[in-house]
C-alpha cells in the first residue's frame, strides 16, 4: 500500500477487517523543509503493510518497524527522524527533522466515527492528549485545544461536478479522479459519458438545456462547465451560483465569458458572477485536452488551498 491521501482512515479500517492490529502514525512537528504537511498520516498493520507516507520514501521502513514495535508493546511512542535522531543513517532534506506520534490506541469506534462523518460529508476532528493518551471528538473549529494535545481534522473528500461535452470532459474527469476527487460527469452526449465511465466517476445524462437537477454541493465541491454549445450553460450556472462551491469555472474565450456574464446579469445576478473562473484554468498556453485538464485542476487546487481550513493544530505543554 502506498496510497497518499489526506484521509487514510478507510485503509486503517480495511486492515482491521483482516484481523490486523494497527497503528495510526501522525506527523506532529517538523524543523526545516519536510516532504509532507503537518497532520499527514500513515496506517500501519502488524504484518508490515501500510497506507500513506510521511517522508519521500527514505524512512517509511523505519516508521513501519517502530509502529510494529509500539503495537507489540501496547504503548504509544514519539519517533524523531532527521537531525538529532538516533537513526543516524536517515537524512532528511536540508538538515530537516520530523516528529511522529505513533498511536496504538485508536479504537474501532473512533475509526468508524471518522468514516461515517466523511460519508455524510461532515467535518470531524479527533483531539489526542499526548500525556494521558485520551481522545476527544471535536466538531467546532472554535473549540479550545487543551495543553499538550494535537487536533487532526478529517474533511470531506473533494468533489468535482463536470457538465460538458467533448474530449475535455473525460480528460478532466480522469485526472480529477486520480487526484482523489469524487467526480460526477453530466452530459447530453452519450459518447462523452461512455468515455468518462470508470472507477471513481459517476455519470448522469442531461436531457434538456432548460432542466438541470444539480447534485448536492458543499464547501468541498468544485464545478466546471466544458460546453462549446453554450445554450446548456445558463440554467446550470444560474443553479450553481446559488450553491456552495469552492470553485466554479466555465470553458470559453474571454469574449464568450463576457457574454456569459452579461447574460447572467440580465437574469438578476449581481457581484456573485465574479466567482466564475473564465476562461477556466490557469494560463499555461494549454492546447490539448490533457493540458487543459491540468490547467483546470491546478487552478482548482489553488482555490481550494487558499480557502481550506488547516487540518492540524498542536498545543505543546
Amino acid at each position: 500500500m502506498m496510497k497518499c491521501s489526506e484521509n487514510i482512515v478507510g485503509d486503517l479500517l480495511r486492515l482491521r477487517q483482516e484481523n490486523q492490529s494497527t497503528a495510526l502514525v501522525t506527523l506532529i512537528s517538523n524543523r526545516g523543509s519536510a516532504p509532507r504537511p503537518l497532520g499527514s498520516q500513515m496506517a500501519v498493520a502488524e504484518d508490515g503493510r501500510y497506507a500513506g507516507h510521511l517522508t519521500g520514501g527514505c524512512a517509511e521502513s523505519v516508521i513501519v518497524s517502530e509502529a510494529i514495535a509500539a503495537m507489540k508493546a501496547g504503548a504509544n511512542r514519539i519517533l524523531l527522524l532527521g537531525a538529532g535522531s538516533p537513526y543516524l543513517d536517515i537524512r532528511l532534506p536540508c538538515g530537516a527533522a520530523i516528529e511522529l506520534h505513533i498511536d496504538v490506541g485508536i479504537t474501532d469506534s473512533m475509526a468508524l466515527g471518522v468514516a461515517e462523518s466523511l460519508g455524510a460529508r461532515v467535518p470531524l476532528a479527533l483531539d489526542t492528549e499526548l500525556d494521558s493518551r485520551r481522545h476527544h471528538w471535536v466538531t467546532s473549529p472554535d473549540q479550545a485545544l487543551a495543553e499538550n494535545t494535537f487536533r487532526r481534522w478529517y474533511l470531506p473528500p473533494r468533489r468535482l461536478l463536470i457538465a460538458g461535452k467533448g474530449p475535455n470532459t473525460p480528460a478532466l474527469a480522469r485526472i480529477a479522479a486520480a487526484s482523489d476527487y469524487e467526480v460526477v460527469v453530466m452530459s447530453p452526449d452519450s459518447s462523452t459519458l461512455d468515455a468518462c465511465s470508470g472507477e471513481g466517476i459517476e455519470i448522469r445524462k442531461l436531457e434538456h438545456p432548460g432542466v438541470f437537477h444539480c447534485p448536492p454541493t458543499d464547501p468541498w465541491t468544485a464545478a466546471v462547465l466544458l460546453f462549446h454549445e453554450h445554450e446548456w450553460e445558463s440554467r446550470i450556472l444560474a443553479t450553481l451560483l446559488k450553491r456552495d462551491c469552492f470553485y466554479l469555472g466555465a470553458l470559453g474565450s474571454r469574449k464568450t465569458h463576457d457574454q456569459r456574464i452579461e447574460q447572467l446579469l440580465g437574469m438578476g445576478f449581481n457581484e456573485e458572477v465574479s466567482n466564475i473562473h473564465g476562461p477556466v484554468g490557469l494560463d499555461i498556453n494549454a492546447k490539448t485536452p490533457a493540458e487543459i485538464a491540468i490547467s483546470i485542476l491546478a487552478e482548482m487546487t489553488s482555490a481550494y488551498r487558499s480557502s481550506a481550513q488547516p487540518i492540524f493544530q498542536h498545543s505543546r505543554g
